[in-house]
């Protein structure tokens, strides 16, 4: 058998001129893409890099984030951050509805949600029950208080503001949350249609972040408001993954730092750093980016030496990434006099911690709450310097290295060097997929790639960013392939939401695909 290779190393946009099939006879085309360095921006997204709030036609702080690849003009990635009383006005009396516009505009838009639900403790509310803000619905808060175990009020630290906090040990409120995730999962099943494009809700959410618990649902909270002991907590935990079986849940991290106050709530942190449903082990979600890292030695950190069977929790949080994602969003912080400046060890902190994404929004542009400074981040080019770098290399980046098609008949076998040069893998179950299309550009062909993405990993050993990495070499056959026809790569969403996925390389079509021959 004679064999033919043309080796061509250029752009995949600039294959021009070679002859694929050879009636008889295999004929193999390689070459070698141009890779975007991270030097030139962020590779835009969907499950990676920025996210905005609500979703839509917005795409958060933009001069935040620097891009080289756009694969939409607006944001890919959306959050909502839910308080229980706005959705529940009395037992059973839910209105879920109140969320649809917020479905229909990532429906039109191509994102997926990020949810945070449902918080009991400062979430924004209006609903004021006597002296106190309230964040449960009126007759909770009623119920507990006739009960033995009382709701509190307490005056948060932060706006000075006073709010009810719940009692976690008190079984009719257990009771009516776990009735309110149950509806709420009802609800995710119904369906929802915009522009004549109908999914299930559930299709469109990527994620549930666990906000049960703590100050604005990030696990944190004073000791006068902690529960006795784990057990009540676990509950609640157990009713999410219950609920919501085959989506991944994502849990709050600020409550597992190393402190006497919280040593009665171990098992309940180590039971949810091993929580898992069909979506696989659970993510995190960690807020405050951008803030003095020296406040989380004791969280992040081999300073937090909190410890069970051998496994260290510190160790749980660092390699969270290999397994699930890891999420948040900036904090709205100011110079200190010992020489700290928000923001500058930005691009440290996710190297090391490795998120997958980190919202553009919630920065600081002035006076604050936590900023009592005139700082803002807009006269700061070392911090916005900060932001550029950390959003090209958080998430993944794939590269394909390398390409060889080779076709004998109506045979076809392709063959890819993928690397990823990002933080993570994705977690979404992308579909790699192959097609052809004639000289109309009508396509003839396509089939699926075997490979999951979702096993490509950073090579650890190489800097985020560099090429230098470990290849991982995917082979795929084909029988019964037309002759002649130009053949392409795309990655598409099996959700059919988000926008087919840019690779970190030269040559991306209109519709997001990557010409492997001409």
């Amino acid at each position: 058998m004679r064999h033919v290779a043309l080796t061509v190393l250029m752009p995949v946009a600039l294959l021009t001129s070679c002859v694929l099939c050879k009636q008889g006879r295999e004929v193999t085309v390689t070459f070698t893409p141009e890779a975007i360095g991270v030097e030139c921006g962020a590779v835009q997204n969907a499950g990676t890099g920025s996210e905005i709030w609500f979703g839509g036609p917005a795409d958060g702080v933009t001069n935040l984030v620097r891009y080289a690849v756009r694969v939409s003009p607006y944001s890919a990635n959306a959050m909502i951050r839910v308080g229980w009383d706005a959705y529940e006005s009395g037992p059973g009396e839910y209105h879920f509805d109140r969320m649809d516009s917020t479905f229909a505009r990532c429906l039109k838009y191509g994102q997926k949600l990020n949810i945070g639900c449902f918080l009991t403790s400062n979430a924004g509310t209006k609903q004021k029950l006597g002296e106190a803000f309230c964040c449960y619905p009126a007759y909770v808060h009623e119920a507990m208080q006739r009960s033995a175990q009382k709701d509190v009020i307490n005056e948060l630290w932060l706006s000075k503001q006073k709010h009810w906090e719940p009692n976690f040990e008190n079984a009719y409120f257990f009771e009516r949350y776990d009735a309110l995730l149950k509806a709420f999962a009802e609800y995710l099943e119904r369906p929802i249609t915009v522009d004549g494009k109908t999914v299930s809700r559930k299709k469109l959410i990527r994620c549930i972040e666990m906000r049960h618990f703590g100050f604005w649902g990030e696990g944190a909270y004073p000791k006068s408001l902690m529960p006795t002991d784990s057990a009540c907590l676990i509950r609640f935990a157990d009713a999410f993954v219950r609920h919501f079986p085959d989506i991944r849940l994502m849990v709050p991290t600020n409550g597992m730092r190393f402190s006497p106050s919280y040593d009665a709530l171990q098992d309940y942190h180590f039971h949810l750093l091993a929580l898992r449903n069909r979506a696989g082990l659970a993510g995190m979600f960690r807020d405050n980016w951008g803030d003095n890292e020296k406040r989380y030695q004791a969280l992040y950190y081999a300073a937090n030496r909190y410890e069970k069977n051998g496994i260290k929790m510190f160790e749980l949080l660092r390699d969270r990434w290999k397994t699930a994602p890891l999420v948040g969003e900036p904090g709205r912080w100011g110079p200190t006099p010992d020489g700290f400046h928000p923001y500058w060890g930005l691009y440290d902190q996710v190297a090391y911690l490795h998120p997958a994404v980190i919202r553009n929004c919630n920065v600081s542009d002035g006076k604050s709450s936590t900023n009592p400074t005139e700082y803002t981040i807009f006269n700061d080019p070392q911090a916005l310097d900060a932001f550029h770098r950390m959003y090209a290399i958080i998430g993944f980046r794939y590269v394909v290295a390398e390409v060889r098609v080779a076709r004998r008949d109506r045979r076809m076998k392709i063959s890819v060097d993928w690397k990823n040069i990002g933080l993570t893998p994705t977690y979404d179950a992308w579909k790699v997929r192959y097609f052809m299309t004639d000289g109309s550009g009508n396509e003839t062909w396509s089939n699926e790639s075997a490979l999951d993405l979702r096993t490509v990993m950073p090579d650890e050993r190489v800097a985020p960013g560099k090429l230098g990495g470990a290849v991982v070499t995917q082979t795929d056959c084909f029988p019964d392939v037309p002759m002649g026809n130009k053949v392409w790569l795309q990655i598409v969403d099996p959700d059919n939401v988000s926008p087919p996925m840019a690779l970190g390389i030269r040559g991306r079509s209109e519709n997001g695909a990557y010409l492997l021959t001409p």
